[in-house]
């Protein structure tokens, strides 16, 4: 747990970046892994490409790295998109904002 103030100088709890270690955003929303993945995509793609390898096994660590930086940006650029509502089950809506949940919970609370 990370501790910034505010402007009146009270602390408040935030999140820490297990990434960059910054305060703020946590691993799954940093900037600069996010620009770290495409720096290595494009360096194993590069590294691919020139079939410099001397062991069978590192090109297939390279593989394997780019397999994993590509799915690992993609997660992050797709987060939240798939997301549905967990009470009626309609897209574009979490159970917390649900509409028709709070239609109901407000008419069963006041009859």
């Amino acid at each position: 747990m990370a501790y910034i103030t505010d402007e009146n100088g009270n602390y408040k709890r935030t999140v820490r970046c297990g990434h960059c270690y910054d305060k703020g955003h946590n691993k799954s929303a940093c900037p600069k892994r996010k620009q770290d993945l495409k720096e290595n995509i494009e360096r194993y793609t590069q590294e691919l490409a020139e079939n410099k390898f001397a062991q069978d096994y590192q090109r297939s660590n390279t593989e394997r790295y780019l397999r994993h930086s590509k799915d690992q940006l993609h997660k992050m650029e797709t987060r939240g998109q798939n997301r549905k509502c967990g009470f009626c089950s309609e897209p574009g809506h979490t159970r917390r904002t649900c509409p028709d949940r709070k239609a109901k919970t407000k008419k069963a609370t006041n009859d």
